[in-house]
């Protein structure tokens, strides 16, 4: 299931990164990575740090917030933020969606809205942490 080009500048409009649609026969089917760059207000974790190396650009993206994977599957749409493997560990959530539309918006208020989520996922980061701050 593609993502239509009004769900990613929806996105791209609030200011997220939104990486180039994955292949069809990937584990995240024509699915797209979403981050929120350092410089954009909304929620995050403190002292959180990950980036992307976007090489159609050449350039690294920085976000103080984790990533989420929005992709649709067997007639539904998935919005996931997994940091454990194999399977979601604290924090970690797969929301499923009858349309994009409710996918994008709960994306925007993973980010952008209610703090709750990101607070669970600050939360078991912190649990996990080792004495010298690193996970």
């Amino acid at each position: 299931m593609k993502i239509a080009d009004d769900h990613i500048a929806k996105l791209r409009s609030h200011g997220l990164f939104v990486a180039e649609p994955r292949s069809s026969d990937s584990c995240y089917p024509d699915g797209v990575l979403v981050g929120k760059p350092v410089a954009l207000p909304g929620n995050h974790i403190p002292k959180f740090s990950t980036s992307y190396a976007n090489l159609a650009t050449n350039e690294e993206i920085n976000f103080d917030a984790p990533p989420v994977w929005f992709f649709g599957h067997s007639g539904v749409w998935i919005v996931l933020a997994q940091e454990h493997s194999p399977v979601p560990g604290p924090g970690d959530f797969i929301d499923e969606w009858n349309s994009p539309e409710e996918a994008v918006q709960d994306i925007l208020e993973f980010y952008f809205g209610d703090p709750q989520r990101m607070q669970a996922k600050a939360h078991a980061r912190s649990k996990s942490e080792k004495p010298d701050g690193s996970n």
